[in-house]
C-alpha cells in the first residue's frame, strides 16, 4: 500500500444501492472501501478506451485505456499535467484550462524546462510531443492570473484582448 501521505481526499455523492454494493464488494475481497474504490477506479481506466492522441508507431490512432494517457502524461505537478494534457489534445481539458496553455505557448513563457522531456523517454511512439519549453517559474507564479484571464475571455466573447493588456488592465503596477 503506498503512502497516505501521497494520496488525495475524493469526495464524491452516491446513490446508496451504490455505496451498499461497494461495502458488501469490499466485505468479501476482505479489503477496506478505499482500497475498493482504487481497484474500481483503476479497472474502469483500464476498461474504458478514448483515441489515441498520439500515433503508434504505425502511423494509426487506435484507442487506447485512459489509463494509458494516464501513465504516458501524469505528472504530480498538476500544472504540468494540465498543461500536458491541454497540450495534447484540447479534448482532455475544459475551455479555460485550454486557453491558459495557448497563452503559455506566448513569448512570454518561453523558458528552458521541457514538460516533455520525461514523457518522450517513456512513449515509444511516432512524433511523441514537440519540444515544449517554457519558463515554468513564471507559469505557476501568473497561473491564478493566467485562469482569470481565460475566465474573463470565455465570459466576454467575442471580445479578443491580449493577456498582457489584460495584466495592465487588472494590475496597473504590473
Amino acid at each position: 500500500m503506498s503512502n497516505r501521505s501521497k494520496k488525495v481526499v475524493l469526495s464524491a455523492r452516491v446513490a446508496p444501492h451504490l455505496r451498499d454494493g461497494l461495502e458488501l464488494y469490499a466485505r468479501v475481497k476482505n479489503i477496506k472501501i478505499v482500497e475498493a474504490v482504487e481497484e474500481l477506479i483503476e479497472r474502469a481506466l483500464e476498461e474504458v478506451n478514448i483515441a489515441s492522441p498520439i500515433r503508434s508507431l504505425s502511423g494509426d490512432r487506435s484507442k487506447v485505456p485512459v489509463s494509458t494517457i494516464i501513465n504516458w502524461l501524469w505528472d504530480p505537478d498538476p500544472i504540468v499535467f494540465k498543461l500536458r494534457l491541454a497540450n495534447v489534445s484540447p479534448d482532455f481539458v475544459d475551455k479555460e484550462t485550454y486557453l491558459v496553455y495557448v497563452e503559455t505557448t506566448s513569448d512570454r513563457f518561453k523558458g528552458d524546462v521541457d514538460i516533455f522531456e520525461d514523457v518522450r523517454k517513456r512513449v515509444s511512439h511516432r512524433d511523441v510531443f514537440h519540444k515544449a519549453s517554457l519558463n515554468l517559474e513564471r507559469v505557476r507564479e501568473e497561473w491564478a492570473d493566467l485562469f482569470a484571464y481565460a475566465k474573463f475571455i470565455e465570459a466576454n466573447k467575442p471580445i479578443v484582448i491580449d493577456y498582457e493588456v489584460w495584466l495592465r488592465m487588472i494590475k496597473p503596477e504590473a
